[in-house]
This record gives C-alpha cells, sequence and structure tokens, in this order.
C-alpha cells in the first residue's frame, strides 16, 4: 500500500504512523478482500459534514447553550436535552446503527434485539454495563443524542466567509430544524446474566420522519472492519467518513484549506497548527484502513488536496433493503 505523503511541522514530525495493532491488523484485513454485505454499514451525511464535539463540551465552546460548528456555506447547530450534548465515539456508533437498521427495515421504529448486540459484536464492543464499562457509556450517549435536537443551516455561497459570525448575522440562510426521535424507550436488560449473554438493552426507537428521511436518502457507505479499527479516535472516524462521502462525488481535485478543515473538525483545538499535526496523524490512519485513498498535501501547505479515489465500499458490493411500503428491493447508495 502506498504511503500517504503528509509533511507535519518540524517540530512534530513523526516518521511512522502512530498506529495501534488493530489498524495495522485491519488495514492487511482490508487490502486482502472486499467486504461481505455484513460487513457494510451506513452513516449519516448531516452529522459528517459538520461534526459533533468530540469531548464533552465546556460552556464556553457553546452559544447559548448549542454546539455549533460549520463547514464553508453549511453549519450544524445542535442543542441538548436534559442531560447534556452528546460527544466522543458513541454517538457517531449509535448513529451509524441507526441509519443501517433504518435502511435494512425500511421503517421509522427501530427495535434492538439481536440487532444491536450483533452491531456490537461486529465492532468489538464491550457491553459490559459496570461504571466504566462501555455499555454504561453508550446508553448514556444514546439517550444525549435521541434528546437533542438540531439545526441545520445554509448560506448563499456569496454571504459565507468562513467566519462562524456568518451564521449568527447572516440576513439570508436557509434553516432545516429536526429532531431526532419523536420517541423512544431505553433500558438495560434487568437480568445481570442475560445481558451479559444477549442485547446491552431492549428498547424501541422511533425516529421522526424528517431524520428517517434525512438519514436514508444521504447516507455514506462504509466498511465496518474500518470502523472497528478506527473506533478509537471520533476524529478518525469523522474523517474516514467524510472521505468516504466525498469520493462518492468527486471527480476532480478539490482543495480544502487547513482553515477550512480546522472549522470542520478541529473543536478541541485551541489552536490551528495543533489541530494540522493531530489530523494529519489521523489521516495516516485512516489512509491505512482505506485502500485506493488518493490524499496529498497542498503545495506550500495551505491545506490538502483530494483526488478521485475508489470508494471504500465499491457499489457491487451494496446489500439489498426491502422497502416496508412497496415490498420491494432497493440499493442502498449514499445520498
Amino acid at each position: 500500500m502506498a504511503e500517504l505523503e503528509l509533511a507535519a511541522p518540524a517540530a512534530t514530525r513523526k516518521p511512522k504512523v502512530v498506529a495501534g495493532e488493530k489498524v495495522i491488523h485491519a488495514s492487511t484485513v482490508i487490502a486482502a478482500r472486499k467486504p461481505g454485505l455484513d460487513e457494510v454499514g451506513f452513516g449519516a451525511k448531516c452529522l459528517v459534514s459538520a461534526s459533533l464535539p468530540y469531548r464533552n463540551p465546556k460552556p464556553e465552546q457553546l452559544i447559548n447553550g448549542a454546539w455549533l460548528r460549520h463547514n464553508g456555506n453549511y453549519a450544524l447547530w445542535v442543542q441538548g436535552g436534559i442531560n447534556g450534548i452528546p460527544f466522543g465515539i458513541y454517538p457517531r456508533l449509535f448513529v451509524m446503527w441507526l441509519t443501517s437498521e433504518a435502511l435494512r427495515t425500511g421503517s421509522r421504529k427501530i427495535h434492538t434485539g439481536g440487532t444491536f448486540a450483533e452491531f456490537c459484536r461486529k465492532l468489538n464492543i464491550d457491553r459490559s454495563r459496570g461504571k466504566r464499562g462501555a455499555g454504561k457509556a453508550l446508553i448514556e450517549q444514546a439517550d444525549r443524542f435521541l434528546q437533542s435536537r438540531a439545526a441545520f443551516v445554509t448560506l448563499p455561497a456569496h454571504l459565507a466567509t468562513g467566519s462562524r459570525a456568518d451564521f449568527l448575522s447572516a440576513k439570508l440562510k436557509h434553516t432545516d430544524l429536526l429532531s431526532f426521535a419523536d420517541g423512544y424507550s431505553l433500558f438495560f436488560d434487568p437480568d445481570e446474566q442475560a445481558s451479559q449473554q444477549g442485547s446491552l438493552f431492549s428498547s424501541e426507537i422511533t425516529l421522526t420522519q424528517n431524520f428517517f428521511d434525512e438519514i436514508t436518502a444521504h447516507c455514506i457507505p462504509v466498511d465496518l472492519r474500518a470502523v472497528t479499527a478506527l473506533q478509537r479516535s471520533p476524529m478518525d472516524l469523522d474523517i474516514y467518513q467524510w472521505l468516504a462521502y466525498r469520493m462518492f462525488k468527486l471527480t476532480k481535485p478539490a482543495y480544502p484549506t487547513w482553515e477550512q478543515l480546522y472549522q470542520q473538525f478541529g473543536s478541541n483545538y485551541g489552536r490551528l497548527r495543533d489541530f494540522r499535526s493531530e489530523f494529519i496523524e489521523s489521516l495516516k490512519r485512516v489512509h491505512l484502513v482505506y485502500p485506493g485513498l488518493r490524499v496529498s498535501e497542498a503545495a506550500g501547505g495551505t491545506g490538502l488536496v483530494l483526488y478521485p479515489s475508489p470508494t471504500p465500499v465499491a457499489p457491487t458490493s451494496l446489500p439489498m433493503s426491502r422497502s416496508a411500503s412497496e415490498g420491494s428491493p432497493q440499493l442502498l447508495l449514499a445520498g
């Protein structure tokens, strides 16, 4: 596999990719064969174009209690429920599961049962409920996500200067308001032994019609083997999904600047140079589990160059879904 050529600043340059055994092993497996149908999942474009926080946001990082990230003329605004704003890796994995299930069933009503246990198994998520168990963190973040509401704000291209202030003061903008669920029941299996052997919890989630329509119309096919390898880092997973989406539509080189990437992905970095260094290391790990990805740093270090590349999941590898209303097979494609 060709090495990704990205030069970090001299003070932070590292000779090798900082990657754990899981990423290195996955890179070998992914390079050897295409994903099977049960190894394909789907992300939601609306939450990748601008991302959720990586860590629990501090009050000074919020605007009137809301989280705001923007990408060009597009912005994501999230207001948390009583438990706060969703953050970290688990809301991202949870949304991926919701999207995959909505596509698989064609229904707004999502039941966990064995499907959720199987999803956790595929991603090697420890579903234990102890104080530090991943299962406890997962259910807490799922609860935060389903309680939240969002707005997706789009400015006319000529009014977007790349500043957050554009979205606060613009006199002309389009806003789509979105709640994620009409209602839901989440609870741990009361039988401790059963929870160790079966589902982490039993639940029913009714997605709002708008959210269901959004994630089924604009989804990102991903290789779950890569997701498993990258799940220690929310930024790694965001970059992987972002590139997977961009490569579905990219027909000529694109040139995102470091400032644009910082506004989209740099929520936890006070300085752009610190973000740039960490982003480069994340991108190297993503490249290991994304065969055929072609990315380089732009001349002069102004940003990246994205070259048209194969998608992580070839269209011929996508599973078929049966529409709940029509009963006819549908090919699941990225929106």
